[in-house]
């Protein structure tokens, strides 16, 4: 039952990730997108789905890449060059 929470949570998160983004909320998209992710790691180990638990390592990297991005385009942004 545990879970089930767990796996049902991170459907959620990724949904709900999907909602900033859907708004140009891109940073809280990366966010959600990140713990959902992390959720479904959790839930993809109890379950023993590694070939979904690769592809949730990588989404979670390329979110933080995405973050990374934002970071330095602020930075630029900010010094007006």
């Amino acid at each position: 039952m545990l879970i089930e929470i767990v796996g049902w949570t991170s459907t959620l998160l990724v949904l709900g990730g999907y909602g900033f983004n859907s708004i140009n909320r891109r940073k809280q998209a990366f966010t959600t997108w990140i713990l959902g992710d992390l959720f479904f790691i959790i839930y993809d180990v109890f379950i023993a789905n590694w070939s979904h638990l690769a592809l949730s390592a990588i989404i979670i990297a390329m979110n933080v890449w995405g973050m990374v991005q934002i970071y330095k385009n602020t930075l630029k942004d900010s010094s007006g060059s």
